[in-house]
């Protein structure tokens, strides 16, 4: 055993605390928050689909003419990158499987859909900045979401009847 440490005056604390005890866990299933990874894999698909998004919001802004200003040119290109890396979030990291990336939850389509939502909003004011901001909002909003919140991992039916026999 460790040491009390005095940490106010007339309070001790232990020094570390021991491992919890297996009936400490609140739930049937213990929460395990994994750290979103961006790996080679995530990076490669966001570099492959960026040009194919950007071709997209291109062609519903307006498309390629002798107007078009460079300012909105890399606003698109911006409004692209941030679209495929959310796109690429939906790639499973080495060791996930498909089932636990994609999730379960209507949160974890509405990421995806904001890449079209950026489209639709693109082409309300062809070549016009005015609008490539909203988009720019609402693919960050997406990569955003997808990436900080706690992605809800699919219950598996075989946790599901070991939890109901355990808890019986």
């Amino acid at each position: 055993m460790t040491e009390p440490v005095a940490t106010e005056p007339g309070v001790t604390a232990p020094a570390a605390p021991g491992p919890l005890a297996p009936d400490a866990v609140s739930g049937p299933f213990a929460v395990q928050v994994r750290r979103q990874v961006w790996g080679r894999r995530r990076l490669v698909v966001g570099a492959s689909l960026a040009p194919g998004v950007l071709w997209l919001l291109v062609q519903a802004g307006g498309g390629w003419s002798p107007a078009v200003t460079p300012g909105w040119v890399a606003l698109l290109v911006v409004v692209a990158v941030v679209g495929a890396l959310t796109l690429a979030t939906y790639v499973p990291a080495r060791g996930e499987v498909w089932r636990d990336t994609l999730g379960c939850s209507p949160c974890a389509a509405v990421s995806g859909g904001t890449v079209l939502a950026a489209v639709f909003l693109v082409g309300q004011a062809p070549h016009q900045v005015g609008m490539v901001l909203p988009a720019l909002a609402v693919v960050l909003f997406g990569l955003v979401q997808r990436t900080s919140s706690t992605r809800d991992v699919c219950v598996r039916r075989e946790e599901e009847s070991w939890s109901s026999t355990r808890t019986r």
